[in-house]
């Protein structure tokens, strides 16, 4: 059935804002799930639901990123790790101001940062049920005809690569890819 509206979210939200309206309901899901992983890590909440929250987030900023064109991108949960892929190949004339955006002096800085954090990012996306390949996952019990884990009582290794070392720093990418993305909507 044809839309009665169909240039709805074509077009810029407002004639200074750098993403359309698509994006700007996306980018809201990816605040709301950002928000409630913080809150329930600062409540100190079970890894599966922090690890839920913060995989959902990275998801949906991914598929803002991608609606920048207007046009849906592909209804998967991976989508993340080219994100990462996409921000590391940015145009020569918004180099500087994406680097500094996420807080690095040099764009080259940025892509290496990219590069080693690449491994990690690709764990957090793979957490999504649907490409968990029946292991484990943040929502259900698994292997799902024969389940010996829930992940209420698993000890998610992504989980520990996230609270040290790059990890950390790509916790503190995806707060500001949230946080920030009105500044990056339509690199």
């Amino acid at each position: 059935m044809a839309s009665a509206c169909p240039d709805i979210g074509r077009f810029r939200m407002h004639s200074d804002s750098p993403m359309n309206s698509f994006q700007s309901l996306w980018w809201e899901q990816a605040k709301s799930d950002h928000t409630i992983f913080i809150v329930l890590r600062g409540q100190g909440a079970a890894q599966c639901h922090l690890l839920h929250y913060l995989q959902m987030a990275t998801e949906k900023i991914a598929k803002a990123y991608f609606w920048r064109n207007g046009i849906a991108p592909p209804a998967k949960h991976a989508g993340f790790v080219q994100f990462l892929r996409f921000l590391g190949q940015t145009p020569i004339r918004d180099r500087q101001r994406i680097a500094e955006l996420f807080t690095f002096a040099r764009f080259s800085d940025f892509q290496s940062w990219i590069h080693a954090v690449l491994p990690v990012a690709y764990d957090l996306e793979q957490l999504a049920p649907a490409l968990a390949c029946d292991g484990p996952n943040p929502e259900y019990p698994w292997p799902h005809r024969a389940p010996v884990a829930a992940p209420a009582l698993y000890q998610f290794e992504v989980w520990k690569q996230l609270t040290t070392g790059q990890g950390r720093d790509l916790m503190r990418f995806i707060k500001l890819a949230v946080d920030r993305f009105s500044e990056h909507a339509d690199n």
